[in-house]
C-alpha cells in the first residue's frame, strides 16, 4: 500500500503554471508549463522511497518464514525422539511392568535411558511453540510433561521397592519397603498415568499442526 501511495505521488502532475509571456522566444514558440510544488529533486526522492518501501517489509516476512523454518527444524528434530519413547512406554515398559521386570524399568530410568531420553525432547518441541512470550500451548504441554515425570517417580518407586526417603535417622528405620503386590500395583498405576500424560502432550502438539506436518500417533 505505501508503495502504491509512493508512486501515485509521484505520478500525479501538480498544477502548473504559465511561462511568462517575455520568456517565450518566439510566436511559434508553443505554451509550456512547470510545476510549482514538485522538482526533480523532488521526483528523484519519491522514486528512491519507492524502491526502498517494499524493502522495509522484508524483515516482518523473514520474522514469519524464520518461525515457520523453526518449527519445521524443531519438529524434525525432536518429534522423531519423542515418538521412540512413545513407544518404549506402549511397548517396552508395557511388558516390563506386567514381568515385574524391575532391573529393565530401573535401567530405563537411569540418565539417557529409554524413559530419561523422552524428557528433553518433549521440553524442546514444546518451547518451539514460543516467540519471545511463552504462549498457553507451551504452558499446556508443559504440564503434560510433568504428569509423565510424575508417572516415572512413580515407577522409580516401584522399581525400588520402596518408597522415596532417606535412610532413617543414624541408619535406624528409612523409607518404607514394598510388598511385590505393592509395587506391581503401584507400577501399573504409573503406567497408565504415563499413557494418559504422553496422550495428552501429543493431542495438544497436533492442534493446530498444519497440513506441513504428519500427526503424531497416540498411544492406543
Amino acid at each position: 500500500m505505501l508503495v502504491a501511495v509512493l508512486q501515485m505521488s509521484a505520478l500525479v502532475t501538480r498544477p502548473c503554471a504559465l511561462v511568462p509571456h517575455s520568456a517565450m522566444r518566439s510566436a511559434s514558440t508553443s505554451i509550456s508549463c512547470r510545476s510549482e510544488d514538485v522538482t526533480r529533486r523532488e521526483l528523484a526522492q519519491l522514486s528512491v522511497a519507492a524502491l526502498v518501501a517494499p524493502m522495509l517489509l522484508v524483515p516482518a516476512r523473514a520474522v514469519a518464514e524464520s518461525t515457520l523454518v523453526t518449527r519445521q527444524q524443531a519438529y524434525t528434530r525432536y518429534v522423531p525422539r519423542i515418538e521412540r519413547g512413545r513407544d518404549y512406554w506402549a511397548t517396552g515398559l508395557n511388558k516390563a511392568v506386567k514381568s515385574s521386570d524391575w532391573a529393565s524399568i530401573k535401567t530405563a530410568l537411569e540418565k539417557k535411558g529409554s524413559i530419561d531420553r523422552i524428557f528433553g525432547p518433549m521440553s524442546l518441541w514444546s518451547s518451539s511453540w514460543s516467540s519471545k512470550t511463552i504462549s498457553e500451548k507451551t504452558l499446556e504441554m508443559n504440564s503434560a510433561i510433568e504428569e509423565l515425570q510424575a508417572a516415572a517417580a512413580d515407577l522409580s518407586v516401584a522399581a525400588n521397592g520402596k518408597e522415596a526417603g532417606g535412610d532413617g535417622f543414624f541408619g535406624i528405620g528409612g523409607a518404607k519397603k514394598l510388598s511385590e503386590p505393592e509395587r506391581t500395583k503401584l507400577a501399573e498405576k504409573a503406567y497408565k498415568k504415563g499413557v494418559s500424560a504422553i496422550n495428552k502432550y501429543i493431542e495438544l502438539g497436533n492442534d493446530g499442526l498444519g497440513m506441513s506436518f504428519s500427526p503424531i500417533d497416540g498411544i492406543d
